[in-house]
C-alpha cells in the first residue's frame, strides 16, 4: 500500500474537521501494522481509505500497484471482496443468519457456486476453531466466538489483506489474546495485517507501529524484538478481477438465490409487519379475481344468449299507428303476414332464411300431468333462422305444414315436465284439448336475454295454430303472424338489410315520406353486442376499482421497505464492505419487496377463487374464474412490487459504505 499526502475533511454544519492532514505511509506485502492514537486521531478515517470504504479528499493512494481512486464503485466493490478482509470491534454479523451463512457473504458477492461456498465456509469456520458451531446464529453465540466468525469471514475469499478496526474492543483479555494470536497466525502465513487499536498490549502483537494525533503521523517505529519481513502472498491468494465481465456474471446467478432467501428470512423475523404490509396485496388480488370472473360470467351469459337468438338475426313485429303525435289503441296496430315475410325472402337476396311465427298459450296434458307453456306456430325454417336444431325426431313435412296436422315439435323444459325420462318422440299430447303427435324434442336453448326459458314451449305448424288453435278466425284467413324472424347471410352488412326491409315494407304498407312506420325491425345481435360490450366495460371498471387496493398495498409496501433500509442500514454497509455492488443492494431488497408482493398475491388468489365460488353458490349469479385473470391479479401484484420496491432498493444501492457502516 501506498499513500500519498491523504487528507480527509468533513463538512459537519458550519465546521470543517480535518481527521487526515496530509499524511503519507508505504505497508509492504506481508507486514504487521498497528495503528494506534487517540479517539478522533484519524486511525480509523485512514483504516477506511485504505480498505477502500472510503475516499480521500486530495492525495493518491496505490493498493498492489493500482491507483485507488480512479477506480469504479463496482471495482472497488471487487477490490474489497478478493484483496481485503474486514474485522469489526462490533462483528457486524448478520443477526438472522447462522454462522455459516455469514462466513458464506463474501463468496456469494464473488460468484462461487453453493455447494463450493459451503465447503470453505466449514474449512474457515473449523481454521477458528467454531466447526461445530456452524449453524448457531449470533445471538447464540459468545463475543469471542463472534469475532472468531467475522475472522473466518474474512479469511474465506483468501486476501492479500486483514483490516482490523479494534477487533479485541469489546472482548476480555483471555479472548483478545486468543484473537491476537490467530492474526499473528495468519500474518505468519503471508497475509498482510492492519490493525487498528488504542491499546498498547494490543498493539504489541504487531511488527510496526504507527502512532496518529490530530489527522497526522507523529510515530512509526518497529516493535522491539520484532522483525520486518514479507513472507510472500498466502497460499492460495488471488489478483482482483477490477468487477471483470466473467465475475460479474458468474456472481449473478449466486446472489440473487441467496437475496431470494435473505428476503424469506427477512420477511419471516418480521411475520406480523409482513402480514399487515402483504393485505393491501392480498385484498386487492382477490377483489381483481372475484371482480373479473362475475363480469366474466356476465359476458358469457350474453354470448349464450347471442348463440341462442342465432347468428345474423333481426326481428320484425307489428307496429301501432299514431295520428297527429298520439299512438292509438291496440286495435288500431298494422298486422304483418306471411305474405310479407314471403316478399323479404324474395325480393331482398342477402336474406338467408325468413321465418314467420305467431305465438299463444295454452295447456299442454299427457297422461294425469299437464303444463302450460307457450305455443309457437312455426314453419321449418324458424329453427334454421335460429340455428335450433332438434335433439331427436324429425322436421316436419310439407303435407303437414300446408294441411294444418296435428304434429309438434317439445322444448327440453316441457318435455322434462310432462315425460320425466320417458322420450317425448311418437308420444300423443293434448295442447289445449287438440290431440297432437310429438314428431321431434328441440336442442336446448336456455335462458334468453329477458331471463325466460326458452325451452319452456312448444312449437307446432303455422297452419295448425290458424286453423285449429285459432279456429280459423279472420286473422287466419288474412295469414297474419305476430312476427317474422330474418336471418341475415354471412359476411352481408346487418345494417344494410335492416334499411332494405325497412323501404320493402314502407312501400307495402304504403307509408308516405316522413311517416311513421307502422312496424319495428330489431337488430338482436347488435342488442346483446352492446349489451356484451356493456358487460366487458363494467368488468373493466370493477377490476379498476380493486385494482386501487392493489396500489394502495404497493404504498404500503414501499413504506415498510423504506424502513427497512432504514433499520438495515448497517448491514448494507457490511455487505458492501464484503464486496457487494450498488446493483447487488439494489438486487436484494427488490427481491425482496417483489417476494412480499408475491406471497400476497398467492394469498390473494386463494382468497379470491373462494370468493368466486361463494358468490356463484350462494348468490347464484354466474362467475367464470379463468387461468388469465389469475394470471393477471398476480402478474399485477408482481408489477406492484417491482414498481414500489425500486425507490427504497435504489435508495438503499446509493449509500456509501463507510456512511453505512457508522449509521447508527
Amino acid at each position: 500500500m501506498e499513500a500519498r499526502g491523504l487528507t480527509k475533511t468533513y463538512v459537519m454544519g458550519d465546521q470543517t474537521v480535518h481527521a487526515l492532514r496530509g499524511v503519507s505511509l508505504d505497508i509492504e506485502e506481508g507486514d504487521f501494522v498497528a495503528i494506534m492514537g487517540a479517539s478522533g486521531s484519524g486511525k480509523s478515517t485512514l483504516m477506511n481509505i485504505l480498505g477502500c470504504l472510503d475516499q480521500p479528499t486530495h492525495g493518491v493512494y496505490r493498493l498492489a500497484g493500482e491507483a485507488v481512486e480512479v477506480m469504479t464503485p463496482d471495482q472497488l466493490a471487487s477490490v474489497r471482496n478478493r484483496r481485503i478482509g474486514f474485522v469489526f470491534q462490533q462483528f457486524n454479523l448478520l443477526p438472522r443468519t447462522s454462522a455459516l451463512e455469514n462466513v458464506e457473504l463474501p463468496m456469494v458477492y464473488a460468484g462461487v457456486s453453493v455447494q463450493e461456498r459451503r465447503a470453505k465456509a466449514q474449512a474457515a469456520l473449523q481454521r477458528v476453531g467454531l466447526a461445530e458451531r456452524g449453524d448457531h446464529t449470533p445471538s447464540e453465540l459468545s463475543g469471542g466466538q463472534q469475532q472468531r466468525v467475522a475472522i473466518a469471514r474474512a479469511l474465506v475469499n483468501h486476501p492479500q489483506l486483514i483490516l482490523a478496526d479494534e477487533p479485541t474492543g469489546a472482548l476480555d483479555s483471555q479472548t483478545s489474546e486468543d484473537i491476537m494470536r490467530l492474526l499473528t497466525e495468519l500474518n505468519a502465513q503471508g497475509m498482510t495485517v492492519v490493525l487498528v487499536t488504542h491499546e498498547s498490549d494490543i498493539a504489541a502483537w504487531a511488527r510496526r507501529k504507527l502512532v496518529f494525533r490530530d489527522g497526522q503521523i507523529v510515530e512509526d517505529v518497529a516493535n522491539a524484538g520484532r522483525t520486518l519481513s514479507a513472507a510472500g502472498p498466502p497460499q492460495g491468494a488471488r489478483a482482483p478481477s477490477g468487477g471483470s465481465a466473467a465475475h460479474a456474471v458468474a456472481s449473478v446467478g449466486a446472489s440473487q438465490m441467496a437475496a431470494l432467501r435473505s428476503a424469506l428470512q427477512a420477511l419471516a423475523a418480521n411475520s406480523l409487519r409482513s402480514m399487515l404490509t402483504m393485505l393491501g396485496i392480498i385484498i386487492g388480488v382477490a377483489a381483481v379475481i372475484t371482480m373479473v370472473a362475475v363480469g366474466n360470467g356476465a359476458t358469457q351469459r350474453v354470448e349464450a344468449q347471442m348463440k341462442g337468438l342465432g347468428s345474423n338475426i333481426m326481428l320484425v313485429l307489428p307496429g301501432g299507428v299514431s295520428q297527429a303525435g298520439v299512438r292509438l289503441g291496440a286495435q288500431t296496430r298494422q298486422r304483418l303476414t306471411e305474405d310479407d315475410a314471403q316478399a323479404i325472402q324474395t325480393d331482398i337476396p342477402e336474406v338467408q332464411v325468413v321465418a314467420p311465427t305467431s305465438r299463444t298459450s295454452g295447456q299442454l296434458v299427457f297422461g294425469n300431468t299437464n303444463w302450460g307453456t307457450s305455443i309457437i306456430g312455426v314453419t321449418n325454417e324458424y329453427l334454421e333462422a335460429r340455428d335450433w336444431p332438434l335433439a331427436s325426431g324429425r322436421l316436419f313435412d310439407a303435407g303437414e305444414l300446408a294441411g294444418s296436422a296435428k304434429v309438434a315439435w317439445i322444448g327440453a323444459t316441457a318435455a322434462r315436465e310432462l315425460f320425466g325420462d320417458q322420450d317425448p318422440v311418437d308420444q300423443t299430447i293434448r295442447v289445449r284439448n287438440i290431440p297432437m303427435a310429438v314428431v321431434g324434442v328441440l336442442a336446448v336453448k336456455g335462458q334468453n336475454s329477458m331471463g325466460q326459458d326458452q325451452d319452456d314451449t312448444i312449437m307446432i305448424p303455422l297452419s295448425t295454430l290458424r286453423n285449429r288453435i285459432w279456429g280459423g278466425d279472420a286473422t287466419s284467413r288474412l295469414k297474419r303472424v305476430s312476427a317474422i324472424s330474418v336471418k341475415v347471410r354471412d359476411g352481408e352488412s346487418m345494417q344494410a338489410v335492416e334499411e332494405d326491409i325497412k323501404d320493402l315494407l314502407r312501400q307495402r304498407f304504403k307509408v308516405q315520406a316522413g311517416g311513421e312506420d307502422p312496424f319495428q325491425v330489431r337488430n338482436l345481435t347488435e342488442i346483446l353486442q352492446a349489451q356484451e360490450e356493456s358487460s366487458r366495460i363494467m368488468t373493466l371498471l370493477l377490476a379498476a376499482v380493486a385494482g386501487i387496493s392493489l396500489i394502495i398495498g404497493g404504498i404500503g409496501i414501499m413504506n415498510i421497505m423504506l424502513v427497512s433500509v432504514t433499520e438495515r442500514t448497517r448491514e448494507i454497509g457490511l455487505r458492501m464492505a464484503v464486496g457487494a455492488r450498488g446493483r447487488d443492494i439494489l438486487a436484494q431488497f427488490l427481491i425482496e419487496a417483489v417476494t412480499l408482493s408475491l406471497i400476497g398475491g398467492a394469498i390473494g388468489v386463494v382468497l379470491g377463487a373462494a370468493a368466486t365460488w361463494g358468490v356463484g353458490h350462494f348468490a347464484g349469479w354466474q362467475v367464470s374464474l379463468s387461468m388469465g385473470s389469475v394470471l393477471l391479479a398476480v402478474g399485477f401484484s408482481g408489477f406492484v412490487g417491482v414498481f414500489f420496491g425500486y425507490y427504497p432498493a435504489h435508495r438503499a444501492s446509493k449509500l456509501l459504505p463507510i456512511q453505512a457502516l457508522r449509521y447508527e
